[in-house]
């Protein structure tokens, strides 16, 4: 999509309760050319037209996007980029919280919020029904709030 310039372009005349339609383009030799065509024709171009439009809108769309710095990237984030030392002291932080679960609450909740399985595709892998899996992942969140909200301290983002 290197020139803007389209190949060619529709437009329509009503005169006298007439409607004609014609599109130009550049011949071969290079000279503007009009002609006028059928309404299904014309229909067709435009849509044609619209599309090629479209096309290029979603092009500059992620163009724009690949030629961001980071710093423009993060300005345009709605939370600003956390420090290294903030991120390691969460992830540090999780990890403990996440040890006062059990294994099998554990691994059912990190199934569940990290690899992004459905109840169901739980409990089928585990050979349970649907409403165990629910308790089990709901009985860990309420562990990890608890944790987290009986010391402000343990949470990295305060």
């Amino acid at each position: 999509m290197t020139d803007n310039k389209p190949a060619y372009t529709v437009r329509l005349e009503e005169a006298d309760g007439i409607i004609r339609y014609f599109t130009s383009f550049n011949g071969g030799d290079g000279i503007q050319q009009e002609i006028e065509v059928n309404r299904e024709t014309y229909l067709a171009l435009e849509d044609c037209r619209l599309e090629e439009k479209r096309q290029a809108n979603e092009f500059e769309r992620h163009r724009e996007r690949l030629e961001l710095s980071e710093a423009q990237l993060a300005a345009r984030t709605f939370l600003p980029p956390m420090p290294m030392e903030e991120a390691v002291v969460q992830a540090v932080d999780m990890q403990a919280a996440l040890a006062t679960l059990t294994d099998t609450q554990r691994r059912r909740f990190l199934l569940y919020h990290e690899h992004g399985l459905s109840y169901e595709k739980i409990a089928q892998a585990e050979n349970r029904i649907k409403s165990t899996i629910v308790e089990s992942i709901v009985a860990a969140s309420e562990k990890l709030k608890n944790y987290f909200d009986s010391d402000p301290y343990k949470r990295g983002s305060e």
